[in-house]
C-alpha cells in the first residue's frame, strides 16, 4: 500500500547552490514571519510541472554562540517544514506549476519550543501558498 503523502526531506530539496543563494538576495524578495526573515524566489517551473521547493536554514553566530544550539535549531526547522509541506504548499506548487527557493534566516536570541516552531513554519507556508496562488492569477478559493 503506497502512503498518501511523501514526508522525505531529500538532498534535492535542499537549497545549496552558492549561484542559487545569492539569486535569492540579488533577484528575490523578503519579508519577515514569525522568529523568520525570508529571502525567496518564486518563477514557473521549468520541467514537466513538477514541484520544486528548495529551503535553506541559517541561524548566525551572533544569535547564538553555541554550535550545539545552533543546529538544533536548524533541525527543528527542517523537521516542521518536511512535515508540513506536503499539506501545506505542495498541493499550491503543483497546481500553479511554480518553483520556489528560499532561505529562512532564524531571528531570536533564543531557542524557541518545537510546537512554536512547527507553528509558525506552518503560518509561513500557508503565506507562500497565498503568493504562488496570487502569482499565478488564481483566486484563493477555487470555483467548484
Amino acid at each position: 500500500m503506497k502512503p498518501e503523502y511523501s514526508y522525505v526531506f531529500p538532498k534535492s530539496r535542499r537549497l545549496s547552490s552558492k549561484k542559487e543563494i545569492d539569486s535569492l538576495f540579488s533577484e528575490g524578495h523578503t519579508f519577515s514571519s514569525g522568529p523568520f526573515r525570508v529571502f525567496y524566489r518564486l518563477c514557473q517551473s521549468n520541467n514537466s510541472g513538477l514541484p520544486e521547493c528548495r529551503i535553506a536554514v541559517a541561524v548566525p553566530k551572533k544569535h547564538l554562540k553555541s554550535a550545539v544550539k545552533r543546529n538544533l535549531v536548524k533541525r527543528r526547522i527542517k523537521e516542521s517544514f518536511r512535515l508540513l509541506y506536503p499539506h501545506k504548499l505542495e498541493p499550491t506548487l503543483i497546481q500553479t506549476r511554480s518553483r520556489l527557493l528560499f532561505l529562512c534566516l532564524y531571528l531570536p536570541y533564543d531557542i524557541k519550543p518545537w510546537h512554536v516552531t512547527e507553528e509558525k513554519m506552518g503560518i509561513l507556508l500557508s503565506q507562500f501558498s497565498e503568493l504562488c496562488k496570487e502569482n499565478a492569477g488564481l483566486t484563493t478559493h477555487p470555483v467548484g
